[in-house]
């Protein structure tokens, strides 16, 4: 079945609005987007970053376990905002904190927590915005 060189016009034309409709929907300026892979080792590095800003009422750092979600936002700078399991660290708060010395005391899961960072690499400033942990049992973090 030949087509007529306007149908054929037509059709690309709904078609790449189509295509066109869809991809916008998905990348809104300024909106979250969702990243699938959570191993990059610049969110292990943000998330470190935000667990060794949290010092308040505790005695021992969290470290980061697993990272469960990652999302980014394009900003002046770029906001991410990461999901991960935490657990009490081996370093006490009195001491700075760093990925490769702060391991787990124990590998269960002492709560979930999702962070916000604002990172402007071009002026070296990155910062928490939000850091908040709910527990996997009855006590309270």
């Amino acid at each position: 079945m030949a087509l007529s060189s306007g149908t054929a016009f037509t059709l690309g034309l709904v078609l790449s609005g189509s295509l066109l409709c869809c991809f916008a929907e998905h990348r809104l300026v300024g909106g979250w987007h969702k990243k699938n892979d959570t191993t990059d080792q610049h969110y292990h590095n943000l998330a470190h970053f935000a667990v060794g800003k949290q010092t308040e009422g505790r005695d021992f750092f969290d470290t980061v376990l697993q990272i469960r979600a990652v999302e980014t936002q394009v900003v002046a700078g770029m906001n991410y905002r990461i999901t991960f399991d935490a657990a009490e660290s081996t370093c006490r708060v009195t001491e700075t904190y760093t990925k490769e010395l702060c391991r787990p005391k124990t590998p269960e899961v002492k709560a979930s927590c999702t962070t916000e960072i604002y990172d402007v690499p071009w002026l070296n400033e990155t910062s928490v915005t939000s850091y908040i942990c709910g527990s996997t049992d009855s006590s309270s973090t």
